[in-house]
């Protein structure tokens, strides 16, 4: 029998893979909390470098994280406040397009019936049943601004908390702690970038929903900047404005809003974004979606959210978990 010494590449790999097992189940397990602290962290990260900007221009280390606190406090109350006013709206108007799913429903019937086609009551979708799921999401939604009121404080306090200065010990000499560094500055260029085009759609699919006059456009626009940070998800950001528009104004508006958004959404989430984060991240396309299903499996649909992230992460970081040498130890 083949022998396996503690400094083995198989043995750290099984003990590597064993342990990060462990890990995710100990994850999963807290989904909540962990999505909580790590949505945090991110933003926090992402905002980390804005103290530093400012220290650069003469502005005193505690005047620049208070700055930094106060913009992102006015920034989540203001995104917040927006979300809420849109949800609140669309629960009023929900008795509304009730009646106009029935509506639909009722046309589509006698039109299959005029062709010889009876629609049997269990296929027919009861409006009523649709519209009271509806409610229960938008009250989950709106339940989750405490949540979000929530993680607003862990971001302040890990801007109070994060370095504002980068250490003297995160070179090369200094392996983990550089891999660390270097994830984060990724993280930060990832982030930045996908915040960067996915305002920029979303602010245009906001324009097309204003002229389009479809309700909650606020949300929805917030909805698209959000599901800019999971790879593949502008069709589901799609779905949402669609339906509130077929609702509305009928089947012809709603095409044309789905056909605009199409474009736009397309172009930028397919054509433009690879082509900026695919050579700058280093992650190909089948890495980017085992990520989704892995990250997904372990946090829930909030694992999108923070499967590039956290792949990126990991990607810096296990080399040196697998006894990788620093560069300064190369030959």
């Amino acid at each position: 029998m083949t022998s396996i010494d503690q400094g083995s590449p198989l043995l750290r790999l099984v003990l590597l893979g064993a342990g990060l097992a462990v890990i995710a189940a100990a994850m999963q397990a807290a989904a909540s909390v962990v999505n909580l602290v790590l949505l945090s962290i991110l933003i926090a990260a992402t905002l980390s470098p804005l103290p530093f900007i400012l220290a650069r221009r003469g502005v005193s280390r505690g005047t620049a994280i208070a700055i930094t606190v106060l913009l992102a406090l006015l920034g989540g109350l203001v995104l917040m406040l927006v979300l809420a006013r849109s949800l609140s709206n669309l629960s009023e108007n929900l008795p509304q397009y009730q009646s106009a799913l029935a509506g639909l429903v009722d046309d589509l019937s006698q039109k299959l019936a005029a062709r010889g086609i009876q629609l049997d009551d269990a296929l027919k979708p009861n409006p009523a049943r649709i519209m009271g799921r509806v409610s229960m999401l938008v009250g989950t939604a709106l339940s989750l601004i405490g949540y979000g009121l929530f993680a607003l404080v862990l971001v302040v306090l890990f801007l109070i908390e994060l370095p504002l200065f980068q250490s003297a010990d995160s070179g090369p000499g200094h392996h983990l702690r550089h891999r660390l560094d270097e994830a984060m500055r990724l993280v930060r260029r990832y982030v930045g970038l996908n915040g960067m085009i996915g305002g920029v759609i979303a602010l245009a699919d906001l324009v097309i929903m204003l002229l389009l006059g479809t309700d909650a456009a606020a949300l929805w626009a917030v909805i698209a900047f959000l599901f800019a940070f999971v790879p593949f998800g502008f069709m589901l950001s799609l779905i949402p404005p669609f339906l509130i528009t077929l609702l509305e104004h009928g089947i012809g508006r709603a095409l044309l809003l789905f056909g605009i958004f199409f474009v736009v959404n397309f172009i930028g989430d397919n054509v433009i974004k690879p082509k900026i984060m695919g050579g700058g991240l280093g992650l190909s396309p089948l890495l980017i979606i085992l990520a989704l299903l892995g990250w997904g499996v372990v946090l829930g649909p909030m694992g999108a959210l923070l499967a590039i992230p956290l792949t990126l992460t990991l990607k810096q970081v296990l080399p040196v978990l697998m006894g990788e040498p620093p560069p300064t130890a190369r030959s």
